[in-house]
C-alpha cells in the first residue's frame, strides 16, 4: 500500500518537474538572444526592423582630417662641451691647498688649487738661469761691438758674441714658454710660488676628485670638474625615417623622466650627418635653457615633435574591432546593412584613430557594439 502511494505521488508531480526543467533551460538561453536580433547574408550583417539593436547601434562618418603625427625619440641630457671642463694639473705634485669646494660658483681664470711641484720649481730655476745667461751674453755682445767700432776687437769676436747671445735668447724664450704653459707668467708673477691651477671657464664646481695634502702623481686624472649648466643639451636618437620632419632652429619639446607631467621647450642646434648602421638613427642635439639647474647631465628624456600635416582618414577609436592580428570596422552600406571592412590602423589622435588603408572618407561606420557581429 505504501509503495503504491509513493508511485501516485511521483506521477502527480512529474509534469511540474518537467515544466521547471523547461523554464530553467529557457532562462539559461537568454544571453544568446542578441544573436536573433540580426541576420547574416554572406559576409553582410542585416539588422531586421523589429530588432532591439536598432535602438542601441550608433553610427558616425569616417572623416578626412589634416593630421600632424606625434613622433618621439629617446634622449639623454648632456652638458654643453664648450661649457664643461675637467681640470687637470699640468704637473705632478702635492696638493697643498684647494681654494674652492664642491658646488662653488667660479669665474674664468679664478684660482682653484695650489700644488707643490718639484718640476715646477725646476722650471722656474731654469728661467732664472736662462735670463741671467741672456743678460750676460747681451752685455758681452754690446762690448764686442763697441770694441770693433774702435778697431780693438776682431770681427770674429763680434760674430762669436752674437752667436752666444742668440743661443741664450732662444734658451730664455723656451724657459718662458714652459712657464706660460703651466699658467705662470714670469714677467708679472712672483718667482718661488707654488704651481697654481686656474678655472678655464665660468660655472660651478660640479665634481671634486681631490683632497688637501694628497700627492698627485698622475696628471691625467682631473682635480675637479667645472661646468656652466645654465644651458644644456638634450641629445636624441631619431630614426632616419623621421629626420625629414626636423630642421635646425626648430622648436622641440621634451619630457624628462625625473619630472613627469612637465614639458620643457628648446631649439634644435644640430642634426647629425651620420646614421648608425646598426640601429638606423642619427643624433639630434636640442639646446634647453636651464636657469634653475633642474636638468642634470645623465638624465633620461623623450623628445617629442610633429610630422608634416597630412590628410588622413580617421574614425572614433571605439569603431575599431580587433580580431587576432587584424582590425575591422563595420560600414553601413545600406540602411541597417553592415559590411565588415578590414583596415590598417595608425596612431591614435585623442579619441580618434587614423586609418591608413581599407576605408574611404565619408563612409558611414558603426561607432560601437561591433564585437556583437564578430
Amino acid at each position: 500500500m505504501k509503495t503504491k502511494t509513493k508511485y501516485i505521488f511521483f506521477v502527480a508531480w512529474m509534469p511540474l518537474l518537467l515544466l521547471a526543467v523547461v523554464l530553467t533551460g529557457c532562462k539559461r538561453s537568454e544571453p544568446a538572444a542578441p544573436a536573433s536580433q540580426f541576420e547574416r547574408q554572406g559576409d553582410l550583417v542585416v539588422i531586421p526592423e523589429q530588432s532591439i539593436l536598432r535602438d542601441r547601434l550608433k553610427f558616425d562618418t569616417a572623416r578626412a582630417e589634416k593630421i600632424q603625427s606625434r613622433l618621439s625619440a629617446p634622449a639623454v641630457v648632456e652638458a654643453d662641451p664648450q661649457k664643461y671642463a675637467n681640470v687637470f694639473p699640468p704637473l705632478t705634485g702635492r696638493l697643498i691647498k684647494l681654494h674652492v669646494q664642491l658646488g662653488d660658483t667660479v669665474t674664468n681664470g679664478q684660482l682653484l688649487a695650489s700644488l707643490q711641484s718639484p718640476d715646477f720649481f725646476a722650471a722656474q730655476d731654469n728661467y732664472v738661469k736662462a735670463k741671467s745667461v741672456e743678460e750676460l751674453t747681451r752685455r758681452a755682445l754690446k762690448r764686442q761691438q763697441e770694441l770693433l767700432e774702435n778697431k780693438i776687437a776682431a770681427q770674429k769676436d763680434v760674430e762669436q758674441a752674437t752667436s752666444d747671445y742668440e743661443s741664450a735668447k732662444i734658451d730664455l724664450d723656451t724657459a718662458v714658454q714652459q712657464l706660460l704653459a703651466y699658467g705662470f707668467n714670469p714677467e708679472t708673477d712672483k718667482l718661488g710660488q707654488p704651481l697654481q691651477v686656474f678655472s678655464p671657464l665660468s660655472g660651478q664646481v660640479v665634481d671634486m676628485a681631490s683632497a688637501h695634502g694628497e700627492f698627485r702623481n698622475d696628471n691625467t686624472v682631473s682635480l675637479m670638474t667645472v661646468a656652466d649648466l645654465s644651458t644644456v643639451w638634450v641629445t636624441a636618437s631619431v630614426q632616419e625615417k623621421d629626420l625629414r620632419f626636423l630642421t635646425k632652429g626648430q622648436e622641440i619639446s621634451a619630457a624628462i623622466a625625473a619630472y613627469p607631467g612637465e614639458a620643457f621647450t628648446g631649439k634644435i642646434l644640430f642634426i647629425g650627418d651620420l646614421i648608425d648602421p646598426d640601429i638606423r638613427v642619427a643624433k639630434v642635439r636640442v639646446a634647453f635653457d636651464n636657469p634653475e639647474r633642474r636638468l642634470k647631465p645623465g638624465m633620461f628624456a623623450t623628445v617629442n615633435f610633429l610630422g608634416f600635416p597630412q590628410t588622413q582618414v580617421t574614425v572614433p577609436a571605439t569603431a575599431v574591432v580587433q580580431s587576432g592580428n587584424s582590425a575591422f570596422v563595420f560600414e553601413q552600406v545600406k540602411p541597417w546593412m553592415l559590411q565588415p571592412r578590414e583596415v590598417k590602423v595608425g596612431a591614435q589622435q585623442d579619441d580618434r584613430i587614423i586609418i591608413t588603408d581599407g576605408l574611404d572618407a565619408g563612409a558611414n561606420i558603426l561607432v560601437k557594439e561591433g564585437v556583437l557581429f564578430q
